[in-house]
């Protein structure tokens, strides 16, 4: 199982999904850094914001200057499922997967699938937002203490929204680490997501690839436009309010974790019966 988990992840990083997202991703996260640079170069350094709070993936910079973050967030759905999401399916197309499980046994095929989607698109999401952190202290310094939204560190309202953040007691030790790990979380999530997809995508056969978006697409919208479909609620359950940085909404938590565990069920759950189903 490892050595063909390994073997896919070299192959699936290989893909042109993958490079493409990737190559998307870095994009988007270049065009944030050279829009802080114009906006922010000869700026004082006591009078900038924490170097982590400009990147694509803090919600204090979406609050500051929002294109390029929603642009990401609307993208996101859709990215998420790009790097490793259609090998299934085309496997499945051209029959090459009959002559894998004939070779490695189905358990071994399907779990290989699941394992390597999950850490493939993880890696893809997260290595891209952390040469962000590392592009933003080197242009700005790691001095930067500020908030791109409030502008005392001290008044109540910034105390407030900071106990807001997840491993809120972290950022206050160490903004850094708190990047680092929030950026780790994220790409976690994100491989989730791309292996929820995958799993979903070996229950059915796929007739037409596009329809490889739905599972995951519709999931991530049901939480954002949860309060449009069920009324106002008191706490947030949309996606980005959990995975980006210095988040200040009040989230349902037990909601958000119990949708994570749901997944994972049906990811295993649902490759463990395709794997009996399909057995050669």
């Amino acid at each position: 199982m490892i050595r063909t988990t390994r073997s896919q992840v070299a192959f699936l990083l290989r893909q042109k999904e993958a490079v493409l997202t990737f190559c998307v991703l870095m994009l988007l996260v270049l065009a944030n850094f050279v829009t802080n640079c114009r906006e922010f170069w000869g700026s004082d350094v006591l009078e900038l914001a924490h170097t982590t709070k400009m990147g694509l993936l803090s919600w204090n910079h979406a609050a500051y200057s929002a294109d390029l973050t929603m642009m990401f967030i609307q993208l996101y759905p859709l990215l998420v499922v790009c790097p490793a999401g259609f090998i299934l399916a085309k496997e499945r197309g051209t029959q090459e997967h009959i002559l894998m499980i004939t070779r490695m046994g189905s358990s071994t095929y399907y779990f290989g699938k699941l394992f390597s989607s999950f850490m493939v698109t993880a890696v893809v999401f997260a290595v891209p937002f952390l040469f962000e952190i590392f592009l933003h202290v080197i242009a700005f310094s790691a001095k930067p203490a500020g908030d791109l939204v409030y502008g005392d560190a001290y008044e109540e309202e910034y105390i407030a929204a900071v106990r807001q953040y997840l491993f809120s007691n972290l950022f206050v030790r160490s903004p850094y680490l708190y990047a680092v790990v929030k950026t780790l979380i994220f790409g976690l999530f994100s491989g989730l997501m791309g292996a929820f997809g995958v799993a979903v995508s070996a229950l059915y056969r796929v007739k037409y690839r596009i329809t490889v978006f739905l599972p995951t697409f519709l999931l991530l919208n049901l939480s954002v436009y949860a309060e449009v479909i069920f009324g106002k609620m008191e706490k947030s359950i949309a996606w980005y309010n959990f995975v980006m940085l210095h988040e200040e909404a009040v989230k349902n938590m037990p909601v958000f974790l119990a949708v994570l565990m749901l997944m994972i069920l049906v990811s295993v759950g649902g490759t463990f019966w395709t794997a009996r189903r399909d057995q050669l």
